[in-house]
């Protein structure tokens, strides 16, 4: 049990670790010339200057919709039950009709398609809403997340490299994403 107290312990450094690195890049951002205005500050600007009927601002005229009518939290949530109970039923079907013994090389497979499936899909949802940095790449793995801390076998394996993987890439897509998004909502403003 120490060694599952160390890792879940060092696993909560990491994250803080990482969210405190997505502050202070978002405060660098600030100062940059390129970005000369934050999306909050644009925001602010945008509803400072009614100039639309029923006294509608032009953000909200102008706002993109969320991707297919549901928003980013919903996406993300989508993700993991795709990401998840789609690949591994599918393993599940296939080990049952071919009889493929439990811990073989096809579950590390599934395993990675989850993993890609995770990555590309928080770097859309940030991409297309820049403010949802924060939650998506959490909601995302938050099925591997809870398995990590709860199953006592998670770090015994070789799986845990390919899962861990998965999310350092998620946070790192989910800021691209979310810095590309910026910049195209900052250019079709101006």
């Amino acid at each position: 049990m120490e060694t599952k107290a160390k890792v879940i312990i060092m696993t909560v450094i990491v994250v803080i670790l990482l969210f405190g690195v997505i502050v202070i890049k978002i405060k660098g951002d600030k100062k940059r010339k390129s970005l000369a205005i934050s999306y909050a500050e644009l925001e602010r600007n945008n509803d400072i200057d009614k100039n639309g009927p029923n006294g509608k601002t032009s953000m909200q005229k102008d706002k993109r919709p969320n991707l297919w009518g549901i928003p980013s939290w919903g996406l993300a949530l989508l993700t993991y039950f795709l990401a998840y109970v789609v690949p591994y039923a599918v393993y599940g079907i296939l080990s049952a009709v071919f009889k493929i013994p439990e811990w073989n090389g096809i579950e590390f497979l599934f395993t990675s398609i989850s993993v890609l499936i995770i990555v590309v899909c928080c770097y859309f949802i940030c991409k297309n809403d820049p403010r949802s940095i924060l939650y998506v790449p959490l909601l995302c793995n938050i099925f591997s997340i809870i398995v990590a801390i709860i199953m006592p076998t998670f770090w015994k394996g070789s799986l845990w490299i390919v899962i861990c993987s998965g999310w350092g890439l998620s946070i790192f897509v989910s800021i691209l994403g979310a810095r590309i998004g910026k910049r195209n909502v900052i250019s079709k403003n101006h």
